[in-house]
């Protein structure tokens, strides 16, 4: 399974092999900035999806974190 390396510019993501520093200094030189440095996937249509995927799940893991934290704070002032 290939590696591909997730590059941004504004709301465009594009997925390039990490093998092909060619478009990857292209997509560069054009305003991207790299966002994820390795997906593993199929081909570059699945590393978007598994790149929206981790995305989805770091800011779920953000919300628990901050949910988690109120609700210790909650039960701190709950028990006093």
């Amino acid at each position: 399974m290939p590696d591909y390396r997730l590059f941004q510019k504004e709301q465009t993501v594009r997925a390039v092999n990490t093998e092909r520093q060619d478009q990857q200094d292209a997509l560069m030189a054009d305003g991207y900035k790299k966002v994820w440095d390795v997906v593993h996937a199929d081909n570059a249509d699945a590393a978007l999806l598994r790149y929206q995927q981790l995305r989805h799940e770091e800011d779920n893991a953000e919300q628990n974190f901050t949910n988690d934290s109120v609700l210790s704070s909650l039960i701190n002032l709950i028990s006093r």
